[in-house]
């Protein structure tokens, strides 16, 4: 009977130690050996692959509108070459700038507060002991982001509009003499509603990760905090939290990425004509120069910059939590 351990799907000249170089240095197989050794995950990944590079990376080509006066007559080829004059004129859009505060606002809106929110909900369900519970809030917690945000939408117009539950409500609890309101129509309400739509669709999907992250905490850790005298709070505080942080700077670096990428279906969905002023945002802008107008340069211009300045910010964000924790995305 041989003593020598088995690892499936590999040989020794993998392992290290009896190939040429010597040392016990361990050397990297051919490139087209380890394609033929792994052919169906390589088969597997090539799908993704070849989606990716269709539809993220071949459609930047279109980028150089931004530089020129484009029209569909000329094309992109044809169109002429302006340089910066778009980036310069950007300054002087004024809803523009409105536009980029709003999505600042908002994306700072989630980031600090839906995003406490959810870790927060994922150690709740974490504490529930009785599993046919727990799954039954974790199933309805997660339906609705298998919503499309215009379901997500309509459903709020149902329940808030004149002759909704929402204000049925308000009567049953004020008296009859309460005057009916559509907060959807008031512009003040319009950061509260997009604020718990996002929260009321995605709180529940986004646990799924941070739950995955506590299953893999080792179990003896909470033993030994339970001989010590510690509770269910402080263990969720000095056990639970403390391992699963890798994971909060992970997702956080991501999301901060996005700080100038409002939500478009949720904005473009709630906004109406009373709202518009308060609630537009970079991608409304850019949908609405673009198609509705048809300043393709211009609105080519607003995407490039918004990427760049995103990236740009995950880039910072990274550095910083790399300097204060030793986290990263890279």
């Amino acid at each position: 009977m041989s003593t020598n351990p088995v690892v499936y799907g590999y040989h020794d000249e993998d392992s290290g130690s009896g190939g040429k170089g010597g040392g016990g240095n361990s050397q990297k197989a051919k490139l087209s050996v380890r394609i033929k050794r792994h052919a169906l995950l390589y088969v597997l990944l090539s799908f993704s692959l070849v989606w990716t590079i269709i539809f993220c990376y071949v459609p930047m080509a279109g980028i150089v509108m931004a530089f020129q006066d484009f029209n569909v007559v000329d094309g992109v080829f044809g169109s002429p070459f302006v340089g910066g004059k778009h980036f310069a004129s950007m300054v002087t859009i004024e809803p523009l700038r409105r536009a980029v505060v709003n999505t600042v606002f908002y994306s700072a809106l989630k980031l600090f507060f839906a995003f406490p929110l959810t870790i927060l909900f994922a150690l709740m369900l974490n504490e529930l002991r009785k599993m046919l519970f727990k799954r039954v809030v974790q199933t309805i917690s997660y339906l609705p982001h298998f919503l499309s945000w215009i379901a997500i939408v309509s459903l709020f117009y149902s329940f808030f509009e004149l002759y909704g539950p929402f204000n049925d409500i308000r009567l049953g609890l004020f008296g009859p003499e309460t005057t009916r309101i559509n907060i959807l129509m008031m512009s003040e309400y319009f950061t509260g509603l997009m604020f718990w739509s996002h929260v009321y669709k995605e709180i529940g999907w986004g646990t799924i990760i941070y739950l995955a992250a506590i299953a893999g905490v080792d179990a003896q850790m909470y033993e030994a905090a339970v001989v010590d005298g510690c509770g269910r709070f402080k263990q969720a505080i000095y056990i639970t939290l403390p391992s699963i942080l890798p994971t909060i700077v992970i997702l956080f670096i991501l999301q901060a990425g996005g700080i100038l990428n409002a939500n478009f279906e949720q904005i473009i969905g709630l906004q109406n004509l009373y709202t518009q002023e308060s609630s537009e945002v970079i991608n409304t802008i850019t949908y609405k120069y673009g198609l509705q107008q048809g300043k393709f340069s211009l609105a080519t211009a607003f995407g490039l910059t918004q990427g760049v300045v995103s990236f740009m910010v995950m880039f910072t964000v990274n550095r910083i939590t790399q300097k204060l924790s030793g986290i990263g995305v890279w």
